[in-house]
């Protein structure tokens, strides 16, 4: 209830026209009885048509102002929950793009896909009809205080089946609560990643002989959310029979208990009768409150969920913008952690490249490369020390300007489910024409546009896995082509390539270098490697070394590397330039 009484505080006007329809509702429910006391009173004791043509008059018009003002309530309640269901899903769109990524891994896939399609639950929660019950039940006490005045034994019949529903309420919002912990238990099978087996992969698990293991667990994990199933779907159909079963009840009791108050003639029957429609109208609005009590503790529980991702750190979308990039990347004294892990990934990486200088870092499968490129994109945090830009530190730096400094190819060429023409602007969303196609003819993408159906109008599905792993990475190529960025960030470019490709790229690393752009490469070939001025070795633990590559022609590149002095002799003075005065003394090789 905390979260409807947040959103009617939000719209207090909205908030007093709700009650205050909600109470004239409400009291327009005495038109009934009163007019069935009325008729059986006045009409049939005395015949006079007139009298019964009064009567009806006034009872339909008060039938009418109670359906114009529920109608109007209805439109009214609409407008409570319009600006928080908008917030609530930007907040969720916002959270899941902008957490950093290291805290965003702790967040399971199946959760954040929960959290988006429950997103139905809270606004079903919050929709106008249910705002509009949870308002009727405090009202509902205008109708037990006209039952007081017919009657206290009859009223108190109400009461106790009123009260009765209310703890129906609260135990079937305890069992949806029960049961929403239950499905978000780590013992229950996960049914997202087999379905992503069946759908995405049917050719791995057929050539792999999978069937039989992904086939088990599909059903295993069917079996478990069908049997959640049933037992939701049971709990919400007991509660629905109980109040059911509660109105037959009280609608026996409080005409039994009626008929002996009116043989001993202290009421009569046009009373009973009232009272009986009073007493069936005050159990119908907990009824009703009784049967939606789920859907808020459901809601409740999705609500929960999203503050907790709310709490994870984001990524700065503001910060310093440093106008002209010169190009200029320093890592000081740089340590990187996985969340989770007891060793660094790697420390102590000290550099600075100036613009114009060429890294190539490699290593073995696992020793850091992507992670590294990912640190130099801002998407990762070092554990310590600071990566410097122009000499200001990234983490100060606003996140969406310094990726538009970025020309990046990342290892993982995921595309987007959208056009090919939105993916390779996405950076750019005005790039023109001819700028969108000189990025297609660097990547050598052309032939492979050219002969899509719908060319660059052609959707992408399935974040791109439909495509061959070359013509993604052709296409991620030709998405950091229409960036001008002076850092070039290449993540395994050649992986996937064909010769013509793999030739693409090595077109534009040479160009690239003749324009001055600074250049940081992960990878491990050969070709790619006989172009460094300096080389990472992310094979060396804990501290990599860095040593001039076979690139470097004399050019004025500077760059160094501290190493702790315990380990510096164990470091050739021909490998590393630590060994020199200059490093020695603090200074740059």
């Amino acid at each position: 209830m905390t979260e409807l009484i947040a959103r009617l505080l939000s719209r207090p006007g909205v908030a007093a026209l709700l009650l205050v329809s909600s109470f004239v509702i409400s009291t327009l429910m005495l038109v009934p009885p009163i007019f069935v006391m009325q008729v059986l009173n006045r009409y049939v004791a005395f015949g006079v048509d007139g009298t019964l043509f009064t009567l009806a008059s006034g009872a339909l018009l008060a039938v009418a102002i109670e359906f114009l003002l529920r109608w109007a309530r209805l439109r009214i309640a609409n407008s409570v929950s319009v600006r928080a269901d908008d917030d609530l899903a930007r907040k969720l769109g916002e959270g899941f793009t902008d957490i950093r990524l290291g805290h965003s891994e702790t967040v399971k896939t199946a959760i954040k896909r929960r959290l988006m399609m429950d997103l139905d639950v809270v606004q079903s929660a919050y929709s106008a009809p249910s705002i509009n019950t949870v308002l009727d039940v405090p009202f509902t006490a205008i109708l037990i205080i006209a039952l007081l005045f017919i009657d206290p034994i009859l009223a108190g019949i109400a009461i106790a089946a009123c009260l009765f529903l209310l703890f129906c309420a609260i135990a079937s919002a305890a069992a949806e609560k029960h049961a929403a912990r239950d499905r978000s238990s780590a013992d229950r099978p996960a049914i997202g990643p087999i379905q992503d087996d069946i759908v995405s992969a049917p050719a791995v698990v057929r050539a792999f002989t999978g069937r039989p293991f992904v086939l088990h667990g599909w059903r295993t994990a069917v079996r478990a959310q069908q049997a959640m199933a049933r037992k939701l779907a049971h709990n919400r159909g007991l509660v629905g029979a109980i109040s059911n079963a509660t109105t037959a009840v009280t609608t026996i009791a409080v005409v039994g208990i009626g008929a002996i108050l009116v043989v001993r003639r202290d009421i009569d029957v046009g009373v009973l009768i009232a009272a009986n429609i009073l007493s069936a109208r005050a159990v119908a609005g907990f009824s009703r409150a009784a049967l939606v009590a789920g859907t808020f503790a459901r809601a409740t529980q999705t609500l929960q969920r999203l503050r907790q991702v709310e709490k994870l750190p984001r990524e700065a979308r503001s910060g310093a913008m440093l106008g002209d990039f010169a190009g200029r990347l320093t890592f000081d004294d740089v340590t990187f952690a996985y969340g989770g892990t007891s060793a660094p990934l790697f420390e102590g990486v000290t550099f600075t490249l100036d613009a114009g200088d060429i890294l190539i870092v490699h290593g073995a499968n696992g020793t850091g490369k992507t992670s590294f490129a990912e640190l130099v994109s801002g998407l990762r945090d070092p554990l310590r020390g600071a990566i410097l830009v122009d000499g200001v530190d990234l983490r100060q730096v606003a996140m969406p300007w310094w990726r538009t400094q970025l020309c990046y190819l990342p290892q993982d060429t995921t595309l987007l489910n959208t056009s090919i023409s939105d993916n390779l602007r996405i950076l750019s969303p005005d790039l023109d024409g001819a700028a969108l196609n000189r990025a297609i003819q660097a990547a050598d993408a052309r032939d492979l546009v050219a002969r899509l159906p719908a060319g660059l109008e052609t959707p992408i599905e399935d974040n791109g896995r439909h495509l061959a792993p070359g013509e993604r990475k052709r296409l991620a190529l030709a998405r950091a082509m229409t960036s001008q960025g002076k850092l070039v960030l290449f993540d395994e470019p050649l992986e996937s390539l064909d010769a013509a490709g793999k030739a693409a790229i090595g077109s534009l690393l040479k160009s690239f270098a003749s324009s001055g752009r600074t250049i940081i490469v992960c990878s491990s070939d050969p070709s790619i490697i006989r172009e460094a001025d300096w080389l990472l070795d992310l094979d060396q633990k804990p501290r990599p070394r860095l040593e001039k590559g076979p690139g470097r022609k004399g050019r004025d590149t500077r760059a160094k590397l501290a190493l702790a002095e315990a380990e510096a002799p164990a470091a050739s003075p021909a490998a590393s330039p630590a060994a020199s005065p200059a490093a020695s003394q603090g200074g740059q090789v």
